[in-house]
């Protein structure tokens, strides 16, 4: 048998050095499906946390010791997810969190340098939660941040997450 495989391998490859090739091969196959990394999917925000909100909007909540009755719910904003993502990473890498940034820019500004052409402008921020929920839970608990979550007056949202912080812009016109 080794004869007849003898003349069956090109450049009279022996039997012994294919079969090293083949080993080597599966262990390299094995290691690389055993080292590859697996990817955790990123959370879409654009999904999740509308979701989140409009689900507070249109069933109404209690924000500390006032009841906010039902909504209308928001739509998404890519103009004001693109603001929310900029300034997370700004408080994230400039180590500050307030609504007001080092340079002295409000959220409205922000805003408007992405695009933004309403008139009206909410934020939330939050600093230190691993998820939506989590984030969502806590903005709900503070009055203040439940109640722009609740304003009538917002018709758009785009949020973000930087590492552990996370922005809310809420827009109308």
């Amino acid at each position: 048998m080794t004869v007849i495989l003898k003349k069956l391998l090109p450049l009279n490859l022996q039997l012994n050095t294919l079969k090293k090739i083949i080993v080597l091969f599966m262990v390299l196959c094995l290691t690389m499906v055993s080292c590859t990394k697996k990817e955790t999917p990123a959370v879409d925000l654009s999904t999740v946390m509308l979701t989140a909100v409009n689900k507070l909007r249109t069933t109404g909540c209690t924000c500390g010791t006032t009841y906010m009755p039902p909504v209308p719910a928001v739509k998404w904003n890519g103009d004001l997810e693109a603001a929310a993502a900029a300034y997370a990473k700004q408080m994230y890498t400039g180590h500050f969190f307030n609504h007001i940034a080092p340079d002295g820019s409000s959220p409205i500004e922000r805003d408007v340098k992405f695009g933004f052409t309403g008139s009206y402008i909410g934020e939330n921020i939050g600093e230190g939660y691993n998820n939506v929920q989590q984030v969502m839970t806590a903005w709900q608990n503070s009055p203040d941040h439940c109640m722009a979550m609740m304003d009538s007056i917002y018709v758009e949202l785009g949020a973000a997450q930087y590492n552990n912080i996370w922005v809310q812009e809420f827009g109308g016109y």
